[in-house]
């Protein structure tokens, strides 16, 4: 049985996995002086490639209601990755990618309203939650609840950390990382039909328009772009597209076999794996508060695995 539910769920590990290597490697490339525009023009246009290349599917004729259901999921994933490196350019990227991954909960949430689905207690609770989670990761611990617990000696000694703000936390990057987890609950949704059919063809053609919008912005806010590109940049920008590219594979493959509900709760393993690179690799340093925030996001957005698993 396990492995069973092993093999069902690996590709959307396999996503998690190398969405963040794509997110871990964005740091670096900030660190050697490159723009964001510059990252989202290299990983979208790589990306256009290794597709491109990969593909080995016939063309199909696609409808017109297809291709508006194509261009939205290509529009609102490009919204989701812009967001994302946005906001891991103002924040800790372990941070980022905590305040990011509400989006399984929210997925849970807005598809059992699509559904036509009464709210059940935990989707509604589990939301609540996270939200709470982002609060007290933003601003700490209400004031009452501090009050409260300096009743207990037990807590006593962990007070003056958590009475710690978190002032130095750049709030648009919070703000970003929302609008990215809101982006990506409408990619997990529109995917979720029979004319989005998994694959490098799918993936070859939503890219092509944020690669050529993200490419003239670039071109149109940089002085010297061509120039201004060093050596470092466009390694770091290139591994992170290698990691978009595999995540994004696996991510559509996921949604086609065990549906957007259960790829969503699965992917928090993606947070897991970037906030321990992070750590690790990029000496993310966190206090009480963030890794307070966290661990309540991470309870309920771990507790909707099991309880989605009859929304596949």
């Amino acid at each position: 049985m396990s492995n069973k539910i092993f093999s069902s769920v690996s590709t959307a590990i396999l996503s998690a996995f190398f969405f963040s290597l794509a997110a871990t490697t964005a740091p670096y490339f900030y660190h050697v002086g490159g723009g964001v525009f510059l990252l989202l023009s290299v990983r979208y246009v790589s990306t256009f490639i290794f597709a491109s290349i990969l593909n080995k599917s016939p063309k199909k004729i696609k409808s017109k209601a297809t291709h508006i259901r194509l261009i939205l999921i290509s529009i609102f994933q490009a919204i989701f990755i812009a967001s994302y490196m946005y906001s891991i350019s103002l924040i800790p990227l372990s941070l980022a990618v905590v305040v990011i991954y509400t989006f399984p909960i929210i997925t849970f949430f807005v598809n059992s309203i699509l559904k036509s689905r009464s709210i059940d207690f935990l989707s509604a609770a589990a939301l609540l939650v996270s939200l709470f989670g982002i609060w007290i990761l933003v601003q700490g611990l209400p004031i009452w609840l501090v009050n409260y617990l300096q009743n207990y000696s037990l807590f006593q000694g962990l007070l003056p950390v958590l009475e710690l703000k978190s002032s130095d936390l750049n709030l648009w990057g919070i703000f970003w990382g929302l609008i990215a987890s809101l982006a990506q609950v409408t990619v997990n949704i529109l995917s979720r039909h029979k004319s989005v059919e998994s694959g490098w063809g799918l993936i070859q053609y939503i890219m092509v328009l944020p690669s050529v919008v993200f490419v003239l912005i670039y071109f149109i806010v940089t002085s010297e772009p061509i120039a201004s590109v060093s050596s470092e940049m466009l390694l770091w920008s290139i591994l992170s597209a290698m990691g978009m590219s595999g995540g994004i594979y696996f991510f559509f493959r996921s949604i086609s076999i065990i549906g957007p509900v259960r790829t969503s709760n699965v992917m928090y393993l993606e947070p897991i794996f970037t906030i321990i690179l992070g750590v690790i690799l990029l000496q993310d340093m966190l206090g009480m508060n963030q890794w307070l925030g966290m661990f309540i996001i991470f309870t309920a957005t771990i507790s909707l695995e099991r309880w989605g698993k009859k929304y596949n």
